[in-house]
This record gives structure tokens, sequence and C-alpha cells, in this order.
């Protein structure tokens, strides 16, 4: 994502390299069932970079749909822009979600990815562009406010927090907001008036934590949460290079630092964790010799193990969507399509969707995917794993 890219400087350490299994026989218990047609993907609603992964988000009741959608420019003077809509699956009634439009999809999918909804799926939280309903907020330049909005009476409310960039997350067990403050200065990011706050959700009052940096996905298990810092010149282990962190948000200290390379996807492809919070998946980048003998980067995936605190297995060619329903496992995307279950305990993957498919999203039983029709027309729908 070149927003986020320019948002935060990222790039840190390494490590090693294990195999991929091949895939297991299809489980008879594990199936695709009550596949519903949420809305046809038309160009407005079909975000390309990244495949579209992680550009929508069903709620954790599989109920609303999260989206966002491209509006086209006002006039000459206006830049296209992005905005947040809500899908009632049901009744298939839209929403607009408050506030000025984005200038950026790529920090909106980056918002997506993470833990908008409440844990019983009836609020959200959202960033809110202040301004004209026709003029998009560019990141950075402009100013956000934290909302939340209610899905069953379409209330907003105003959070007391502004910043140029307000990047809000809900914690895994939906009890706490998580919010990245990002402070501009000249239009570029000024990282040291920039923070991370903590509130808890039925009593508004943000806390700043220590660590200062891009909060990735809370982990399921304590106030465990991964954050991608900046680089730091002052500090030896990190100096010109980024690093990836596992932070106790409740102790308010660094607990590891997490194995990455330069080159690094983490702003592109949110780690992943199982459900247990044991097994976190994100997406790196190794130095690999092509056939003609140069070295280029090439994508894998880390598998980091939090119980033994070691590197548990690196794999290739496929990207973390969500956890399965299975408490230990984790949906994987190969980069031919479809996707599979895997389990990193035995290293054996299960096929879930074929290669037609295009994997959205993913959270427990629920599964958000694109498929293609005979007419070449191309239609999300929402199915569940059984």
């Amino acid at each position: 994502m070149k927003t986020l890219n320019q948002l935060i400087c990222l790039f840190v350490v390494a490590i090693a390299s294990t195999t991929w299994a091949q895939d297991a026989k299809p489980k008879p218990a594990v199936k695709i069932v009550k596949e519903t047609k949420i809305f046809k993907l038309d160009d407005s609603r079909d975000v390309r970079e990244n495949a579209g992964m992680h550009s929508m988000r069903l709620s954790p009741d599989g109920k609303t749909l999260l989206y966002m959608q491209q509006i086209p420019q006002a006039n000459k003077q206006t830049r296209r822009g992005y905005r947040l809509l809500t899908r009632d699956i049901k009744t298939g009634k839209d929403a607009v979600m408050p506030g000025a439009p984005s200038g950026s999809d790529d920090f909106l999918v980056a918002y997506i990815s993470m833990r908008p909804f409440d844990a019983a799926g009836k609020n959200l939280v959202i960033p809110v562009g202040v301004g004209q309903d026709n003029e998009p907020v560019q990141i950075g330049k402009g100013q956000m406010q934290l909302g939340s909005y209610n899905l069953a009476t379409g209330k907003h409310k105003k959070l007391d927090l502004t910043a140029p960039v307000v990047f809000p997350s809900y914690d895994a067990a939906g009890k706490n907001l998580i919010v990245f403050a990002m402070f501009t200065r000249d239009g570029r990011p000024d990282m040291p008036s920039s923070k991370i706050v903590i509130s808890a959700v039925d009593k508004i009052k943000f806390k700043q934590i220590s660590v200062v940096g891009m909060p990735r996905s809370p982990c399921p298990a304590g106030d465990l949460l991964p954050v991608l810092l900046p680089p730091n010149r002052q500090d030896p282990n990190v100096g010109r290079k980024a690093g990836f962190v596992l932070y106790d948000t409740k102790a308010d200290k660094q607990l590891l630092m997490l194995p990455i390379q330069s080159g690094n996807k983490l702003d592109d492809y949110n780690p992943q964790w199982t459900a247990d919070g044991r097994y976190l998946y994100y997406v790196d980048s190794e130095n690999d010799a092509g056939p003609d003998g140069r070295m280029r980067r090439k994508s894998i995936t880390r598998i980091w193990d939090r119980k033994k605190a070691v590197e548990h297995a690196i794999l290739e060619g496929v990207i973390p969507v969500g956890p399965a329903p299975d408490k230990s496992a984790m949906i994987l995307k190969p980069e031919d399509g479809g996707c599979k279950i895997h389990n990193p305990a035995t290293a054996k993957t299960t096929p879930l969707l074929s290669s037609e498919t295009r994997i959205i999203n993913a959270d427990g039983r629920f599964l958000l995917y694109v498929k293609t029709l005979k007419d070449g027309s191309k239609s999300v729908y929402r199915a569940e794993i059984k």
C-alpha cells in the first residue's frame, strides 16, 4: 500500500525457512454451507489492490457487511474519494457512514482489516473525515475525528479525539478501543507527536501507552498488540529499519521483537491470529536467487508461536486471511486463488474454496468471497464453514 508506506517507513530484521506440506484430503465434516449472494461487484466496489483482500468485513454475527465504495469527482477541483458503507445482508439496505470521504483506499482497507465492529456486531468504531461531503480528506493533510456508529439506530456519536490520521480498532474482546492518532508536520508524519491511546468502551477516557507505531491485529489472548515501529536511528537495534514488536498494552511494555526483513508486507497484509491467540501469521519477504542468479525479493508468511516464543514455521505462496473455526488453525489464500485451512501443529492443509473464487475475508465460521458467474459478472458472497 503506497499511501501507508509513505506514512510509516517500513524495514527490519531476519530469520530462517521451512517447507509447505501437501494438501490433506478434504474432511467430510468441512464444507461450505448457507451461501448467500450479497451484491454484484461493480467497478466502484471492486478493490484491485492485493486482490481486494480485507477490503470488506462481516460483523461477528455475520449479519452486516462493512465495505468501501469509490465515488466520482464532484468537480474538476476535487479528487475522487472513497466512502464507508454498511449493508444489512437480510434486507439489502445500505447505510453511508458519516463524514467526508477518504482520499485513500489504502487507508480504508487497513482500517477494515482491523476490528471495526464490537464483539456483538452492534456498533462500529470509525474514522470520520472532517470536511465537506464531496471533498475527500487527503491522508495526513486534513483532519479526522474518532466516532462510533450504532447499526440499529443509525446514530453517530463523536468521540473526543481528532488528528490528521485516526486509525481505530476494538481489541479482540470488544471491551477496549485502540487508536493510533498520527500527527503531521509540513504534510509529513511526525512520529514524536503521534501516539497510541487506549480506552475502555463503557467509559471513554483515553490513556496513552509508551510505544508509537502502527497497530496491527490485536491478540485474542490477553492485552497483546503487534505494533509496526517506524525507523529509529537513536536505537542501535532498529536504526534505519523498522521494527515489529509484540506489546503488552496493560503492562505498557514491549515483550519481544518479532523477526522481519526490509521489504516486508506488514502494511499491505494485516497479520492474523488463530482464534486461541497462540499463532500469529504475518507476511514478510526474503532474498531469493532467480534463474539468472540475480537476487530478488519474494513474499513469505511467517508463523510465530506465542506460547513458546519462537518462530514456528515459514510458508511460501500463501497469504493469511483470518482465523478458522478450529481455534488453532488459519485460513490461507494460495497464490493461484481459492482458500485452505492450515493446521500449524501438523502442517496439513484442507481445501475450502476452489481457485475460481477470490477470498476477501474470513473470521471463524464466516467466509466472504467473490465468484465469477457464467455471464462473466462477479458477485460477493457470504458463507459458513461447517
